[in-house]
């Protein structure tokens, strides 16, 4: 399996090939609904093969957030939950996030159940530094990455010809569309998480992102 992620601590726009580890997952399901087809543009943010193997593009340093993560993600104000309390250990173990930086275990959080046909769940941790780690737990991959616009967080799972597209969004985000390939996907929303399946991963560009906010506006990533 390869992982491909969007990170905001880059200082150029480039593009790299699969990159991070992940431990095994079941193929998921393309359980999304599907929207409105839009043109793609000309630089994906992500690319996706059927052979297990994905590409990135990294986007500049420009709009990342400064804030705490409890300041842009209404997850990490609440209270941890008895059950995120005991999978705190296990996560810190196996998703350390940037080195300098330590994983906050009283922060460790479920954002969303339920991600695909193996029933992963969608976690995160923020660190010392303000970066966040996101998995799919426990048979899917990882990224740690500081959020960028929107509080977007970005990326995928690639095995056996599927793919898994996952992240986090800030508060006020009511919808997430994943658009591949020209076709809008509407992703599942937990809190502040979201993911969509997609039951093939041959030759698929994740386009952008669409988001739905609270207030009735529409804005997109990248915006065009």
């Amino acid at each position: 399996m390869k992982v491909a992620f969007l990170g905001a601590c880059f200082l150029a726009l480039v593009a790299a090939t699969g990159c991070g580890s992940a431990s095994p997952r079941s193929a998921a399901a393309d359980d999304s609904a599907p929207t409105t087809t839009t043109k793609s543009p000309q630089t994906p943010l992500l690319h996706l093969d059927s052979d297990d193997s994905s590409s990135m593009v990294l986007l500049a340093e420009q709009g990342t957030k400064s804030a705490p993560p409890r300041d842009v993600y209404a997850v990490f104000a609440r209270k941890q939950t008895d059950e995120e309390a005991k999978l705190a250990p296990r996560l810190l173990a196996d998703y350390p996030c940037a080195a300098g930086s330590e994983n906050i275990a009283d922060q460790a959080r479920i954002l969303l159940r339920g991600v695909d046909d193996a029933q992963d769940t969608l976690v995160a941790v923020p660190t010392t530094e303000g970066s966040i780690s996101v998995a799919v737990f426990p048979r899917g991959g990882a990224t740690c990455a500081l959020p960028t616009e929107n509080g977007l967080i970005l990326a995928a799972d690639v095995e056996g010809g599927s793919a898994t597209v996952y992240g986090m969004v800030e508060d006020g985000v009511r919808s997430v569309d994943v658009v591949v390939n020209g076709r809008a996907h509407r992703a599942k929303l937990g809190e502040n998480g979201f993911t969509v399946a997609l039951r093939s991963a041959d030759e698929m560009d994740v386009d952008k992102l669409v988001f739905q906010k609270a207030d009735g506006s529409k804005t997109e990533f990248p915006a065009t």
